[in-house]
C-alpha cells in the first residue's frame, strides 16, 4: 500500500471523512505528473501535493467545496500564463484535478464505497499484488446510471470488484489490463454507440481514470551498518518499503531502523535464497566485508531484481566480477550490476555514499518515467 492510501486508511480508521484530488491529465509542461495525489482534511491541512503554488492553491479551495456539498468535479489548473515577475512559477501546461471526498459511512449504489477501495487496495498490497483502480471522474449523463465518483478495483488476473452495468464490464477490464501491463495510470472518455462502448472525444461522454498500482516497491538494505541507517530513512522518504537484513541481531534491530517496514535476521545467502525478488525489489548490497557482498551477489544476481547494486573500490569490485566469470555467470547478468554503487558525486561520508545510492535508486526507477521534459520540478 502507498503512502496515500495508508493516509486515507488512517482517515477511515477515525471516520474523518476528507477530499482528495488527483492529477487526472497533463497537457504540456506541469509541475506534477497523472497520478499525483493529495488529500485535504476539514481543517485545512494537506497531505501530499499536486503541484504548489497558485494552481494547488486554486485546487485546495475545490477540495473544500466538495467536502463540504460532497458532489466531486474536475478542476482545470491552467497553468499557461505570461512568464513575469509576478507569476514566477509558470509551467506552461494545463492539468485536469479530479477533486472527490471520502466518506466512510455511506453505502455505493454503483461501484465500491470508499471503505471498500481502501480495504481491498491494502489486502493486495499486503500480497504484493497489483491492482487497478477504476474511477468515474465524469458521468456520461445518460441512462447509464454512474455517477461521477463512482470506484471500481481490477486486480492482476481480471476479477471485477465493485457493482457494474454488464456492458461496461470487458471494457473495464481491458482498460485496466492495459494500464497495469503499461504501468501507466491514464484517463479516457467513453461513449455509448448501438453496439456498445467505445472510445470517445476528450471531454465527452463518460470518463474513466484507470491508477495502475503495481507492486510497491522495496528497498532491500543487505548489511546494518553505518551506511545502511541514512539510507533506510532516505528510502522512506522516496516512498520505498524498507527491508534491512544482517546476520547480526545487534545491528539488525528495531531501535537501530525504528523506519524500516522489515527487519530480517540470519545468514545472508540463505535468507536471500528464500526472499521473494522480482521486478519491484532493489537490491542494495553494503554488507562489513567484500566475502559476504560476493556471497549475496552469487545469490542474487539472477534474481530479476529491478536494482542490484554492490559497494566496494573499483578494484575490489573488478576482484568480485572476475570470481564471478570464472564461476560461469552469464556476462549480461554482471553488467546489470551497479558497482560501484552510486552516483559519481564525490561521496565520502556514509551519509554522502547514502545520497548517492538514494539518487541513483531513483535514477532507475523513474528510467521508464514520462521524459523529464514535461514536467516543470525537474528543471
Amino acid at each position: 500500500m502507498t503512502p496515500f492510501y495508508r493516509r486515507l486508511a488512517d482517515f477511515a480508521q477515525a471516520g474523518e471523512p476528507v477530499a482528495t484530488a488527483t492529477v487526472v491529465a497533463a497537457h504540456g509542461s506541469t509541475p506534477r505528473e497523472v497520478g499525483a495525489r493529495m488529500i485535504v482534511r476539514k481543517d485545512g491541512a494537506i497531505v501530499g501535493s499536486v503541484g504548489g503554488g497558485c494552481g494547488e492553491a486554486q485546487v485546495f479551495w475545490e477540495a473544500v467545496r466538495v467536502l463540504e456539498e460532497g458532489r466531486p468535479r474536475i478542476c482545470e489548473v491552467d497553468l499557461t500564463g505570461d512568464m513575469n515577475d509576478l507569476s514566477p512559477t509558470n509551467c506552461g501546461g494545463v492539468m485536469e484535478v479530479f477533486v472527490d471526498r471520502c466518506g466512510w459511512d455511506c453505502p455505493a449504489a454503483v461501484g465500491l464505497s470508499d471503505l471498500e477501495v481502501v480495504r481491498h487496495i491494502g489486502e493486495a498490497g499486503a500480497r504484493r499484488r497489483p491492482v487497478a483502480l477504476l474511477v468515474a471522474v465524469a458521468s456520461p449523463g445518460d441512462d447509464a446510471g454512474i455517477p461521477a465518483g463512482a470506484k471500481w478495483l481490477v486486480d492482476s488476473s481480471g476479477a471485477l470488484l465493485g457493482a457494474l452495468p454488464g456492458d461496461l464490464a470487458p471494457v473495464f477490464r481491458d482498460l485496466a489490463g492495459a494500464a497495469l501491463a503499461a504501468g501507466q495510470s491514464r484517463l479516457t472518455w467513453l461513449t455509448r454507440s448501438a453496439s456498445g462502448w467505445e472510445r470517445a472525444e476528450e471531454g465527452e461522454g463518460l470518463g474513466v481514470f484507470v491508477e495502475a498500482m503495481a507492486s510497491p516497491p522495496e528497498l532491500l538494505i543487505v548489511g546494518a551498518g553505518h551506511i545502511a541507517l541514512p539510507l533506510a530513512q532516505m528510502g522512506k522518504m522516496l516512498d520505498f518499503e524498507v527491508t534491512v537484513l544482517d546476520d547480526r541481531g545487534v545491528f539488525a534491530s528495531r531501535e537501530r531502523f525504528p523506519e524500516a517496514d522489515t527487519i530480517l535476521v540470519g545468514p545472508i545467502d540463505s535468507v536471500l535464497a528464500k526472499r521473494p525478488i522480482g521486478p519491484s525489489t532493489y537490491l542494495v548490497l553494503v554488507t562489513r566485508g567484500h566475502q559476504h557482498d560476493e556471497a549475496a551477489l552469487r545469490t542474487v544476481i539472477a534474481s530479476g531484481a529491478a536494482y542490484l547494486g554492490m559497494i566496494g573500490s573499483r578494484r575490489r569490485v573488478k576482484e568480485v566480477f572476475r570470481h564471478l566469470e570464472a564461476a560461469g555467470v552469464p556476462a549480461d547478468l554482471i553488467s546489470r550490476v551497479h558497482a560501484p554503487i552510486g552516483l559519481r558525486i564525490g561521496a565520502r561520508t556514509p551519509s554522502e555514499i547514502a545520497v548517492a545510492i538514494a539518487g541513483e535508486l531513483v535514477q532507475v526507477r523513474r528510467s521508464a518515467a514520462v521524459p523529464a521534459a514535461r514536467s516543470c520540478a525537474a528543471r
